[in-house]
């Protein structure tokens, strides 16, 4: 997610016309990628006002279909915490199924939308080189079956047990600040102020979470695994080692030792679990008719999957600025990635 900065745009300027694509079918948006305006310093409040409550901006309209999908998983597809707080096979089950499902849909549903039916063609799609096949580097030699199998085979159990030993804790009272019975206002105004709080937790975590992937200790053993897909899909978003799964997840932890609420947990994880789905689209605009778009997924990511060494967190938090890997998709940004990585590995030459 990583990457909450969406927003809807209406101009003619959605045209190919808009793009530059080169003679290896790639193309890269007029341009340049912005950071959220809560980064700008001083902070234009008008601005920054547009952005967090109009539409669209940080809440509308992905943090509240994201929020959406949660109350309504609690609500309608979770049993009730009580019945929880003793491990039972029936009701694990029961939350496993619920997350195969929503993964399926999500991810399929987009997959068989963009790639399958080619709802949109090839509009705004940053290349247009097909998924890999007859490949070694992957399960069945078939890029979409292995991302699908470790999604669904290891994604989503590991997304479970996050999810069932949370309920577990809040159920036995191990988890939870506040009482309702104590103070209303103080319980509800935390709940409101981590949901909102919560995309700018994944966003850091995210950060922090990659950077550590690539060291090269779990680089080579974990994270290239996921790095297998140069051109993405849907599919590619949860395609990772186990491992990276447990470390990408454990964003969820910052809630066990901050959430009010289950719910609060709940939207920290579905936001972890749902949004990759997007961010690995492999189009920039979702086209909703001719002129009507919506973000897909993000230059910025797919810059990160392109060339390894930059972009490793999202457009909402500024780490990668401050620690000299943004690239904002411009041609001069290309460069300047060049001469980092080489400098770099000019000083690596001179110790050795």
């Amino acid at each position: 997610m990583i990457v909450f900065h969406q927003h809807y745009v209406e101009d003619s300027s959605l045209s190919e016309v808009s793009y530059d694509r080169n003679s290896r079918g790639e193309w890269r948006p007029s341009k340049p990628i912005m950071l959220a305006p809560i980064n700008n310093w001083p902070i234009k409040f008008p601005t920054m006002s547009k952005w967090l409550f109009g539409c669209p901006g940080f809440l509308w309209p992905y943090n509240a279909f994201w929020m959406s999908i949660t109350l309504l998983t609690w609500c309608y597809l979770t049993p009730d915490l009580l019945t929880m707080a003793t491990f039972e096979l029936w009701w694990v089950g029961l939350i496993f199924a619920r997350n195969l499902a929503l993964i399926t849909l999500l991810f399929g549903g987009l997959h068989l939308y963009l790639y399958v039916f080619q709802g949109q063609g090839n509009d705004h799609r940053f290349t247009t080189r097909p998924f890999a096949t007859g490949s070694k580097k992957f399960l069945f030699k078939n890029q979409v079956q292995d991302n699908m199998i470790r999604t669904l085979a290891s994604a989503v159990p590991i997304i479970t047990g996050y999810e069932v030993f949370t309920y577990w804790a809040f159920a036995n009272g191990y988890l939870g600040l506040f009482d309702l019975g104590s103070s209303q206002v103080v319980f509800w105004s935390w709940f409101v102020f981590l949901i909102l709080l919560a995309p700018a937790i994944h966003a850091v975590h995210f950060y922090l979470g990659h950077r550590l992937l690539h060291v090269k200790f779990l680089y080579n053993r974990f994270h290239a695994l996921h790095h297998r897909n140069v051109e993405v899909g849907p599919w590619s978003g949860l395609a990772m080692h186990p491992v990276e799964h447990l470390i990408y997840l454990s964003t969820l932890i910052v809630q066990w030792l901050i959430a009010a609420h289950p719910v609060n947990a709940l939207f920290q994880l579905q936001l972890a679990a749902f949004y990759p789905a997007l961010s690995h689209s492999g189009f920039d605009k979702l086209m909703i008719g001719k002129k009507l778009g919506i973000d897909g997924g993000n230059h910025f990511h797919y810059l990160h999957h392109k060339h390894f060494e930059c972009n490793y967190g999202g457009s909402l938090a500024p780490l990668d600025k401050w620690f000299g890997t943004f690239h904002d998709g411009s041609k001069e940004a290309d460069i300047k990635m060049r001469e980092r990585i080489k400098a770099r590995r000019d000083e690596l030459r001179q110790r050795v």
